[in-house]
Parts: C-alpha cells; structure tokens; sequence
C-alpha cells in the first residue's frame, strides 16, 4: 500500500522544492515531494530539441550563486558528480567598431580591459567590485535570510553608506549612467543588471541591480546541463528516505478546519502532512487554485490575483546546433572573445538596454533584436556531438503582444529566430553558415511548460518595487507563511525572486525550523555568512 501520511508535504520539484525537500528528510523527517512533470528539476531543464546529441539548457543556464547555495555544500553535490565549470572570460560584448570589452574572473585582467576603454571606469568598477567583496557576508545573510524589517534596514544602510542615500530611489539606469562614464561600460554593466531579469528602468530597484552587478564575473554552468544539478540534488532527497511523486499535479490544498493537513492530486490520491504543506510554486496556484474562496480573507485574494507576472523576465530564446563556434571579427582586438561565456551582442550603449524595456512594456517585439548568447560547448564539449557546438539565445521580448496576444508568437517565432541569428552573425560572419539547425522557444511556450511561471516569467512573479523584499509577493505573505496555518511558501515568488540561488526555500526552511523547534535538526547556522553574523 503506498505512503500516504507524512510529516512534511513540498509542492514542486523545483531546485527550491528539491532544496526544502532534502534539508527535512535530512534531519529525519519524513517528506514527500510532489511534482506535476514528468521529470523534477522545474527551470533545472536540459533538452534535445534541435537534433540528437545537442543538449540545450532551455530555462537556467548561468548559474552565478552556486559557491554560496547553501544545500550545493550541504548536501556535498560534488560528491554525485555535480561540477561546475568557471571560465575565465566570464562576460563580455564584442563591438561593432571592431573592439571589444571582456571581463574577467581574474580582476586584474578585467581592469587592464577596462583601462582600454577608460581607466576612470576601470578605478570605478575596482572600487566597486572590492566594496562588494568586502561585504559579502552581509548581502549573503541578507539573500538566504527572510526580509525581516532589521534585515531590510541593514541591507539598505550597507547601500546608502557605499553609494549614497539617492541609491534606494534610483533605477539601475540612472546609477550606472552616473557611476560609469564610458557608455560600452555602462551597457555592459547594465545589460549584466538587466538579466537579472527586471526592467532596469524602474526607480528604486537600483539597489537590487547593484547586488547582481557585485556576482559579475562569477557566472559557471554545470557540466552536462543544468537538469544534472536536478538530479544530483533529487538522488539526495532520495537517499535521506524522502518519497518522490512525479506526474503527480496537485488539484487542491486539504483543510482540517483553518489548517493545511494534506494535498489530493489530480488522479484522486490523497496525502496527509502531520506538521506542514510547503509550496515551491507560484502564488497564484497555492492560493487561489488549490484553496477554497473562503480559506482567504477577500482582500488578499484580490492582491493575489493581481500580482504582475513577466514583466523585465520573460525572454524569447534561440537555441541552435552549430558546425562550430562563433567567429567574432573583433577578436582581432581580443581573442579572448571567442571564448567568452555570458555574451552581450548588440546592446552597445545603455540607451540600447532602456529601449528594449520600452519596447516590452508597451507589449511590442523588438524592432532590433539585442541578445543575450553563449556558446556552452566551448567549456563543456559534452553538450555536443565531437566537434559541433550548441548556441543560446536570449532576448527580452513581451509575453502579451500588443493587439495580438500571446498566441501571436506562434506565428512569428521562426521569423523572429531567423532576426536573432541575423543579429548575431554581423559581430560573428561565420556563425550564418554554421547553423545545422534551430529551436525557437518563446514566452508562450515558457509559461505553457513551465506553468509557475506565468507570462513566460523566470521569477514567478515580476521583480519590482512593489513585489520586493518585504513586499514579495505581497506584505502578508513576505514571511513564507501564509494565513493558512500549516501552508508555507518557499518558491521563486518569494524573497530573494528566482534564479539557481536555493534563496526562498533556505530563508523560508529557517521559518519552518522555528515554528517546529526543529533548528537543531537542519543543517543551519553553520555558513561562513551565518558564522560572521552571529559573532557580530
């Protein structure tokens, strides 16, 4: 007869699901994971969707916080085979005047870049990137700890201390014109903001864009896709005891009075949680489409119900099987091009950035498609048949076209693809004739995939100043917990947003650790951040 009690129920075997998941059945308790796919891993997604032998990463691909994820060392993933490749030529944009700006993971060889370029902004962005380093414990405790107001204060002192109280009330456009002078400089900077996935326009999120500036340079990629790190961090769960149901959709939240005491699937099954129901979903399915009407009070339904999805993070992607590498003509200006992982083609100024999200707010495909690219076999050659290379698009583009739908993108995609590539090919001439084959991917298909992130949006739910800190997704929820007792939320719609960081479900496992008196349990406390806080 199958298991269906348990102490602990997680909702989505997403990385933060998977994360939960195996910090409790570490510490003994018995958990059971839920996924709706077929598969776990949620955005952890490696497939062969142009010819045989061609892996393609088809939602996460840089991973940058994979040093400080807290269960990648807790759970000693390297021990199953998890490794993780850093390439010195780290992030870069080649130029169409020929020259081209790289940066490096050796700081020294991104100052002598920068010097070309101007060695003001070569002092600037030494100045920044030490600042950041020297207080890297602190924005570490604050990203892997729930945005209590003392924490919120804190981080905002750190900024206003180091950049000025104008820093909490800037976009990130508007500091890095101001920071930077040269404008290949501020493009690069702010195009490396604007992947974060939020519109860099916006005031107030300055502060957040300055955070993800500080990780430059440190973006890996995992050697033989993402999805590896999927199934590492799965084979963990499993041998701590945990209990995997994949093709296992959850069709309602069950309630014992006001209490979350279990979960049915859409098949029928029931399952029952002794201590807790933990989300690593969206907001909108754990609390409108899995609860009854009345389990809420009305007024945080209606905030539930309009919070904005896919705004600065859904993206149009390319993926494509290629005879070989690109070829950049400015690599006669530096090599090191050829060979640069995180890749901005065409975003040559920061008014090229801004336009885009002009662009996309306005529901508008871009006219001139800028890119975000990479070419992963040049570091993990495993992605590809001997010889042959993949290649990675992606493009900030709209989910909702305007006039037209989302369901336009079907019609347009192949078209848009054949401009992406086109884009790409005047910095790289060979890359034209190298394309054996391409799969355009769009915000529609993202968001009917992948349904947590609704609207194509990465994050799950916009990152913005009113869905920020501890405002995500909304001031009642910020905390993990929700009104329901015994219902927690610990996916990307939580504080710190998306992204491979293991943020939302290790702020939100030391929530759980509290109300249950289970800290001693879990593997908490015991991060380099943690240990510097606590003496402080």
């Amino acid at each position: 007869m199958k298991e269906d009690k348990f102490d602990f129920i997680v909702i989505g075997a997403g990385h933060h699901g998977l994360s939960m998941a195996g910090y409790l059945a570490q510490g003994g308790f018995k958990t059971l994971l839920l996924e709706r796919r077929h598969e776990m891993g949620g955005g952890l997604s490696t497939e062969e969707v142009t010819q045989p032998g061609f892996y393609h990463n088809l939602h996460s691909n840089f991973h940058g916080l994979i040093p400080f994820m807290p269960c990648y060392t807790d759970f000693e993933l390297e021990k199953s085979g998890v490794h993780y490749y850093h390439p010195e030529a780290n992030l870069g944009m080649p130029l169409k005047d020929g020259r081209a700006l790289v940066l490096y993971s050796d700081e020294i060889k991104s100052y002598e870049s920068l010097e070309k370029f101007s060695k003001k902004d070569a002092d600037a962005y030494a100045r920044f990137k030490s600042s950041i380093s020297d207080h890297m414990d602190e924005l570490l405790t604050y990203v892997y700890s729930p945005p209590t107001k003392a924490n919120e204060d804190g981080s905002h002192r750190l900024l206003t201390n180091l950049y000025g109280e104008e820093i909490l009330h800037q976009s990130p456009y508007d500091w890095v014109k101001s920071y930077f002078e040269n404008p290949h400089v501020q493009a690069l900077c702010l195009f490396h903001m604007a992947i974060a996935g939020f519109d860099v326009t916006q005031k107030g999120m300055a502060k957040a864009g300055i955070g993800y500036l500080g990780f430059a340079t440190n973006w890996q990629l995992c050697r033989g896709g993402s999805h590896f790190l999927a199934h590492a961090m799965g084979g963990y769960f499993l041998r701590q005891g945990g209990f995997l149901e994949e093709n296992a959709p959850v069709k309602k939240i069950i309630l014992d009075g006001k209490r979350a005491a279990g979960v049915e699937t859409a098949d029928g099954q029931k399952f029952y949680a002794d201590k807790a129901v933990i989300s690593a979903i969206d907001a909108h399915q754990t609390l409108l489409d899995f609860l009854p009407k009345d389990a809420l009070a009305s007024e945080l339904r209606e905030k539930v119900s309009k919070l904005d999805y896919g705004t600065g993070d859904s993206l149009f992607a390319v993926h494509l099987a290629l005879k070989e590498a690109p070829q950049y003509t400015s690599a006669a200006y530096n090599p090191d091009i050829n060979r640069t992982f995180n890749l901005n083609i065409g975003y040559e100024t920061p008014e090229d950035v801004a336009e885009h999200f002009v662009e996309t707010r306005a529901g508008e495909v871009p006219k001139v498609p800028r890119l975000n690219c990479s070419i992963n076999t040049l570091f993990d050659p495993t992605q590809a048949p001997e010889g042959f290379h993949t290649g990675l698009i992606w493009q900030f583009a709209p989910y909702n076209i305007e006039g037209k739908g989302p369901e336009h993108w079907n019609k347009i995609k192949y078209d848009f693809a054949k401009e992406c590539i086109k884009v790409w090919s005047t910095y790289a001439p060979n890359l034209a004739d190298s394309v054996i084959d391409f799969y355009p991917y769009t915000p529609l298909d993202i968001g009917e995939k992948m349904v947590n992130m609704r609207n194509g949006g990465f994050h799950c739910a916009s990152v913005m100043p009113s869905q920020l800190q501890s405002l995500r997704p909304t001031a009642e929820l910020s905390g993990y917990k929700t009104p329901v007792e015994g219902l927690y939320m610990c996916g990307s719609c939580m504080h710190a947003h998306g992204g491979i960081t293991g943020s939302p479900s290790y702020a939100a496992l030391q929530v759980i650790a509290d109300d249950f008196g289970i800290r001693d349990k879990l593997k908490i406390g015991n991060k380099f951040w943690e240990k510097s806080g606590a003496k402080k």
